[in-house]
């Protein structure tokens, strides 16, 4: 009797799991509605804090594009993780145009660092509006600074001179490892978390050499210009020359582009109307006498030219960062290959279905009682395994790097997992009446279920908060203070700690997005 009891809660639970999978389905592709472009102000979501060159780009077009179209642009920024808080910002809104992703090359770099080239494919490449030479940038004050010095000084001392610039694995870190393979140098990269303080360090004499754009330079005397990579030498800096006129041509053309992307899918005619825009902006006299100042190329590179450069610099960054052991080679293990992309994706629905398929045959050999319990653990095994083929993707080029702490707890926890469902068949542990119930780890996953479709709808911070609430009411626990108090302190420790301090990209929801 009560076994057929549980059968129908299990059917009852698997009902309404589906009804909310449909429910949360039809919200999630219901159709969105257009009116003419634009109806409400532009975000400009700038991936730096204020100051830096991109966020003076954006802050610069947002007032000459004034000019020429009644709208007002409201420069957003979302600084952390190398520009990818500011990509989800933009690509978890919706693609009507009304938020445009201010990116320069760095991103490029990173998306491909954490493997990120569906990043890529999530963006509309809408403009290039600027060519930012790449230079070499040494202290005037010490002995070695002029350009066929620092060469001559770094051939006799292969592996001891250091350069200093913008986190390992950048443009700038990548210029330098061209430059090194052209003279064949070894030198030592030095990162540091920007590209001021890099520079600050290069006048405390902490390395002989920076890499960055000539208007870096700008302002300090004791700033010399080594060499530039441009195919002649720039009007601004007259005196600097080229790596060509200093024997060494294929190093032309090295240059920080600076544009703007939309999230793919947006309308054509959202598209058209930037277009004409971004035309009008380049060809404004006020903005391209503001850039020309720092040695600048103002040129409006448009789709689909913009996406072939782009996808061009995503080969050379995964070229250099292989080499340069940021990233794994191409003799990697299996496991590093499934975490890439789509083989990740197949992997992981494999699991789930052999988890599924398992727990089917647990419940036909009549270990209905063994079922809940197998569940649950075989799901924590399951996401162990998951998190660790993904942490194979990890930049790895140091001993202790971002993997290590993932994979150190994932390791404990896959055999921790594999010896409670061993001892679970061994001592039949649950096997009586207190044990776990099949409706309940059902409901839990169904629970589950809703609650990540409906976080892309309603956001993680509400949808988590009703998820606490209604688990702790669903567990039998009714103390509504002190539930309130419990889901509250957590919402508000994710917004202070993970979405506020680490820029932990927590998703806000189709219909908040715009609040924030």
């Amino acid at each position: 009797m009560k076994q057929v009891i549980n059968d129908n809660r299990v059917k009852l639970t698997l009902r309404g799991l589906g009804i909310i999978i449909i429910l949360a389905g039809l919200l999630l592709l219901a159709p969105k509605a257009y009116g003419a472009f634009p109806e409400k102000p532009i975000k400009v979501v700038v991936y730096t804090g204020p100051g830096g060159l991109i966020d003076i780009s954006a802050r610069k077009f947002a007032g000459i594009a004034s000019k020429y179209v009644d709208v007002n642009f409201v420069v957003e920024n979302k600084p952390g993780a190398g520009g990818i808080v500011a990509l989800k910002k933009v690509i978890q809104a919706p693609a009507d145009g009304y938020n445009l992703y201010a990116c320069t090359k760095s991103n490029i770099a990173k998306f491909v660092q954490v493997g990120g080239e569906g990043y890529l494919d999530a963006l509309h490449w809408t403009a290039m509006l600027m060519a930012d030479p790449e230079c070499v940038i040494t202290n005037r004050q010490m002995d070695i600074h002029e350009w066929p010095d620092l060469v001559e000084n770094a051939l006799a001392v292969p592996g001891e001179q250091t350069w200093v610039g913008p986190a390992a694995g950048g443009l700038d870190h990548v210029t330098a490892l061209k430059i090194w393979d052209k003279y064949g140098m070894d030198a030592k990269w030095i990162p540091f978390k920007s590209g001021g303080k890099a520079l600050a360090a290069l006048l405390g004499e902490q390395g002989l050499a920076y890499v960055g754009n000539p208007r870096d330079a700008l302002g300090n005397p004791d700033l010399f210009i080594a060499a530039v990579s441009a195919p002649e030498r720039l009007e601004a800096f007259p005196e600097v020359p080229t790596f060509t006129e200093l024997g060494m041509p294929g190093l032309e053309n090295e240059f920080m582009w600076r544009g703007f992307a939309l999230k793919q899918g947006t309308p054509q005619e959202v598209i058209d109307w930037y277009d004409d825009l971004f035309k009008k902006v380049t060809a404004d006299e006020d903005w391209k006498t503001f850039w020309s100042k720092g040695g600048l190329d103002v040129t409006y590179v448009a789709e689909p030219e913009f996406s072939r450069l782009v996808a061009e610099d995503a080969e050379v960054f995964e070229y250099y960062l292989k080499k340069s052991d940021i990233l794994p080679g191409d003799a990697v293990g299996f496991l590093a290959k499934l975490a890439i992309g789509s083989q990740f994706t197949i992997f992981a629905i494999l699991l789930v279905l052999v988890w599924l398929s398992s727990s089917y045959v647990v419940y036909r050999s009549g270990y209905s009682a063994l079922l809940g319990r197998f569940m649950v653990i075989g799901f924590f095994l399951l996401v162990s395994i998951l998190f660790l083929v993904q942490s194979m993707n990890f930049p790895s080029s140091s001993a202790v790097g971002p993997a290590a702490v993932p994979r150190l707890w994932i390791t404990m926890l896959i055999p921790l997992n594999l010896l409670l469902m061993i001892r679970t068949f061994r001592k039949n542990e649950a096997a009586s009446e207190s044990g776990p119930r099949v409706d309940i780890v059902l409901s839990f996953i169904g629970f589950l279920v809703a609650y990540l479709l409906l976080m892309q709808i309603f956001g993680y911070f509400l949808s988590t908060f009703v998820f606490i609430l209604a688990g702790l009411y669903y567990l039998g626990y009714r103390n509504t203070r002190n539930s309130l108090i419990i889901s509250g302190t957590w919402i508000l420790f994710s917004y202070i700690v993970f979405y506020k301090t680490l820029y932990v990209p927590l998703p806000l929801g189709s219909l908040f997005q715009n609040l924030f």
